[in-house]
């Protein structure tokens, strides 16, 4: 009986114990899809003169933009995925703050399940619209590269390294054989 009421304190101590710690002192996070915290840092790194490490808190803070855009998979062509207004950084803002040194070509995308992809610079530099997502119609979601007008291998979710190179990087579908520029011309899926 003894050892049954010592268990019982024991384990309403922990309990106990454990709230109070995660009631005080612990900050409150954002959350992002299916209620999971937004959490993370992005290294920017490779060829650029300043290598950067940004927070997914950080990113909220640059300046934004929003652009409409329907996210379509190679799997289902037909059928959108998500759509609506996105809310994030343009992809060429956090490169410029890095600034991209000579020779730099492509950039390397990794996310966090080991999933990559890849833009070449001059186009994200040229092109406003691809931006590290962090809202979709004003509610939070976790990070993500929207890449309007382009298959859903483009817009990898919880990225968490951004790598200029010098060469012709390709990422997971890319590799595959899939098309690099990832344009959806028409409602087809590209194949490989």
């Amino acid at each position: 009986m003894r050892k049954d009421v010592f268990a019982f304190f024991t384990i309403i101590l922990l309990l106990g114990g454990t709230y109070l710690l995660a009631g005080n002192g612990m900050k409150e996070s954002k959350t992002g899809d299916y209620g999971s915290p937004i959490e993370g840092v992005i290294q920017v790194t490779g060829l650029v003169e300043r290598p950067y490490n940004l927070t997914y808190d950080e990113l909220s803070k640059l300046p934004s933009k929003e652009v409409e855009a329907a996210l379509y998979c190679v799997g289902e062509p037909g059928k959108v995925r998500k759509n609506g207004t996105w809310k994030g950084v343009p992809l060429k803002t956090v490169l410029e703050l890095a600034k991209p040194a000579g020779g730099a070509y492509k950039v390397a995308l990794y996310a966090s399940d080991g999933f990559t992809t890849d833009f070449y610079l001059d186009t994200v530099m040229r092109e406003e619209d691809i931006i590290i997502a962090y809202e979709l119609n004003g509610e939070p979601i976790t990070p993500r590269i929207v890449a309007p007008g382009r298959w859903g291998y483009k817009w990898i979710k919880y990225p968490t390294k951004i790598e200029l190179v010098s060469y012709d990087f390709k990422g997971t579908w890319e590799s595959a054989g899939y098309p690099d520029d990832a344009y959806i011309t028409d409602g087809s899926s590209p194949g490989r």
